[in-house]
């Protein structure tokens, strides 16, 4: 049976043996810090698992997409984990999110280069990625690649809702992640 090793954080105990070093180095640039030795740095706080109640979720959807003057009839929310700090996801790598499309309304077509992969939670409609259109009714999951043109049109009569999950936290961690609009 292997034992967990807790880690300790020893950077203080380590930079006064060669803060001078550090110092010099940091100088250099104005925002530049040094982390002496990697391995014993403390771990993050960790991520809880949540429950996010789609009866609570829904009325919010329905409110934004009702007063939406940016994108008429369309909601988009996301959720972010206190926890994972500016990565603004549930965990340090993923985002999920909901979108709410009102029937015979469209979102604006738009790329970036996370990945997301949907759940038709309710309605039907279809989807726009890189000009192919794709059909999609309540229950099935579909996929646009990272940097895919892509949009959603609501072709029933109730409303349609999407659940994503993207890989915008990773991007957001490594300082890649892009969003366009398309005209």
């Amino acid at each position: 049976m292997s034992k967990l090793v807790e880690r300790v954080d020893k950077q203080e105990e380590l930079k006064e043996k060669v803060n001078s070093i550090v110092k010099s180095v940091e100088e250099e640039s104005e925002d530049l810090k040094v982390v002496t030795f990697m391995e014993y740095t403390t771990p993050p706080e960790e991520v809880k698992p949540k429950v996010i109640s789609f009866s609570k979720v829904l009325p919010l959807l329905r409110t934004i997409a009702e007063s939406n003057n940016i994108e008429e009839g369309v909601a988009k929310i996301m959720f972010y984990s206190k926890s994972t700090g500016r990565n603004r996801g549930l965990t340090p790598t993923m985002m999920p999110g909901f979108q709410l499309v009102m029937p015979g309304k469209t979102t604006k077509p738009h790329s970036h280069n996370m990945a997301s992969i949907y759940l038709v939670v309710k309605g039907k409609g279809y989807s726009m990625i890189d000009g192919k259109k794709y059909e999609w009714n309540e229950g099935d999951v579909f996929v646009v690649p990272a940097n895919a043109v892509h949009s959603h049109t609501n072709t029933g009569t109730d409303d349609a809702v999407l659940f994503d999950v993207t890989d915008s936290g990773l991007l957001e961690s490594l300082g890649i992640l892009e969003f366009r609009e398309q005209e």
